[in-house]
């Protein structure tokens, strides 16, 4: 009688289990990586009664979760993936929207069109003002770009703090359940504390969707959680924490460092998944070169326009001053450094300036200059100054072996540009000197407007006549010294400036060339400051300032709609992972439905067991009693 009492409560006990297993498995059916969880049932002992065995019941072997560790990693690095690309798009977007906003390119147009216009009527007050304002509404435009991305890096270095603290705090959440877990293995001899395993594969999604892991089980039931490359986060029930640095040469630039017992580590290089990735990769292959790019415009735009005004004279006959200023190349030494490092634009090799910063150190012997975009190097002596990409490097005191700088040298150009000039009639728009022809001349040769040759030679607007001998195959400068052979549109090179005399001269004429003193309606110099427009300048003298811009514009246009597509691509990837794990581990809400039924009927019988055995035992006690 007892072995039908046996029987029936183990089949109520193991049906009851049933019954609340399946009603926590539809209670969690919409809880954020819940595992279904399934009861295992296996038969008691059978016991031996001579005649052969005799079963005794029903046991509850285990309560596991359908749970696939591979398709669990795999949910993680989809999210990953998808995390990095979705923040790197988000991002993008940003520059991108900046720099198609349609203010820059307008106000480039708008300066040269009044530059147009003035050389049209270079003795016009109202021409110059209208060139003057454009040309401060330019600068404007340069410093409004350099504050928006200045802003943006802000918002870089607060995003990389916030995620960085977000990180900290999942691992710590981990450590927690580490604890918790290998406490409940403990306490089950072995048995999986199933709920707590979904909770730490949610918090192990959660930091990989910020940074790129690799978890490894422990023999205890705990893991350990390393980050980019082999740093160690969460070890069981420890962690090491994560920081935001500021790098050791840009205090500007906020790094990614893992503070453990040894000390502390920059490990931003080796993060490639995550929220923190895109954070840094946006920054590193859009921001910073966009930012340069702009930089560098201000710079070559600036010195070339400079050059050029320098070159001619204003209404009162005075050479031009510098039109722009523009901010300096930044460079930042290394807290232990020996020496210093002046670096400079190279206004003779613009075309070779680039869009890159570059670190440079010094190894006791040779300096080695390094472009942090490509990674290219180039090795000089110590010592001596040197050019490289559109720069120039001066040393000065005792540079010692591990000296080390980080030299921006367009990044923060466009932050003070500003217009110099500020009186319309300082505008240097005629040619410095001009070609005259004397009235008594006979021949009927001709003299070209000059061309300058260099606008720095000391001598250029000094006064010169070319007198033509007998007979006048020769002529004389200044009507002394050697006979010069003279061919008729031949170059005639004097004191930076060049001339050609076409036809055939008479003896005794001359021509002057000597400083323009009545420059009012002169236009000279105005054409080839508009000139500048359609002249390749930048990258190797094959682009204008616009096709420069207009490059930057298509890279960021390019990388940020590739950025959307994978942010895309990867978020089908992403849904296909989960809809892989949950085919296994999800909740089916018709399956359990369906088990309910099926528990509740088993329960049911096993309550007429319960009963059947109940009413045997009560008629033997009434056998018993009469």
């Amino acid at each position: 009688m007892s072995e039908l009492f046996s029987i029936g409560t183990s089949a109520l006990i193991a049906n009851q289990r049933l019954l609340a297993t399946a009603g926590h498995n539809i209670a969690n059916a919409n809880t954020d990586g819940y595992s279904r969880q399934r009861v295992t049932l296996t038969q008691r002992p059978p016991q031996y009664i001579g005649i052969g065995f005799v079963g005794k019941g029903v046991d509850i072997a285990s309560i596991t979760r359908n749970a696939s560790d591979f398709l669990t990693d795999n949910v993680r690095f989809s999210a990953s993936g998808q995390a990095r690309a979705a923040t790197y798009a988000d991002f993008s977007t940003q520059v991108d929207g900046l720099l198609s906003d349609g203010t820059f390119s307008p106000a480039v147009q708008k300066f040269f069109n009044s530059l147009q216009d003035a050389a049209n009527d270079p003795s016009s007050t109202a021409a110059r003002q209208v060139l003057l304002n454009s040309s401060k509404n330019l600068t404007d435009r340069f410093q409004d770009l350099h504050n928006r991305f200045t802003a943006i890096a802000k918002n870089v270095n607060d995003e990389l703090a916030s995620k960085v603290d977000k990180l900290n705090t999942l691992a710590t959440a981990v450590a927690g359940l580490n604890k918790q877990i290998v406490q409940s293995y403990g306490i089950a001899s072995g048995g999986a504390p199933n709920d707590l395993l979904d909770q730490r594969d949610v918090l192990l999604k959660n930091i990989s969707e910020l940074v790129n892991i690799n978890v490894a089980p422990q023999g205890d039931g705990g893991v350990n959680v390393f980050i980019g490359n082999g740093q160690l986060l969460v070890a069981s029930e420890q962690t090491n924490q994560i920081k935001v640095t500021p790098n050791a040469l840009d205090g500007t630039r906020k790094e990614i460092s893992v503070v453990n017992p040894g000390g502390t580590g920059v490990i931003t290089e080796s993060i490639t998944g995550g929220e923190l990735a895109g954070v840094l990769q946006f920054r590193d292959q859009v921001l910073e070169p966009a930012r340069n790019s702009i930089g560098r415009l201000a710079v070559v735009l600036s010195e070339t326009y400079n050059a050029q005004h320098q070159a001619g004279v204003d209404l009162s006959g005075t050479r031009g001053a510098a039109m722009f200023r523009y901010g300096s190349p930044v460079v930042n030494a290394g807290a232990t450094n020996a020496g210093t490092m002046a670096v400079a634009i190279d206004a003779t090799n613009l075309p070779n300036l680039t869009t890159s910063d570059y670190s440079l150190t010094y190894d006791g012997t040779n300096y080695t200059l390094e472009r942090l975009d490509t990674g290219a190097t180039q090795t000089f002596p110590g010592g001596a100054a040197f050019t490289a990409d559109g720069l120039s490097f001066t040393p000065a005191g005792t540079a010692a072996a591990g000296d080390s700088y980080r030299i921006m040298p367009t990044k923060y150009a466009g932050r003070s540009i500003a217009v110099t000039v500020t009186d319309p009639t300082k505008l240097a728009l005629a040619g410095p000197i001009r070609a005259t022809t004397t009235l008594a001349n006979i021949g009927n040769a001709k003299i070209s407007a000059p061309t300058l040759l260099d606008s720095t030679n000391v001598a250029l607007q000094t006064p010169v006549q070319l007198v033509f001998n007998t007979p006048p195959t020769t002529y004389q400068v200044n009507g002394t010294g050697a006979l010069i052979p003279f061919a008729s549109g031949s170059n005639i090179d004097i004191n930076g400036w060049r001339v050609q005399v076409t036809g055939t001269p008479a003896a005794g004429d001359t021509f002057q060339v000597g400083p323009n003193t009545n420059a009012k309606g002169d236009n000279t110099n105005a054409l080839a400051l508009l000139n500048l427009r359609t002249t390749g300048i930048m990258d190797g003298s094959t682009a204008t300032y616009q096709d420069a811009y207009n490059q930057t514009l298509g890279q960021v246009g390019s990388l940020t709609q590739q950025a959307e597509i994978s942010r895309d691509s990867l978020k089908v990837t992403l849904s296909n992972a989960e809809a892989a794990r949950d085919q296994v581990a999800g909740v089916n809400l018709d399956e359990e439905a369906a088990d309910l039924v099926r528990y509740q009927q088993a329960y049911q019988g096993a309550a007429q067991i319960v009963s059947a055995a109940d009413q045997a035992f009560q008629a033997l006690l009434d056998a018993l009693r009469r």
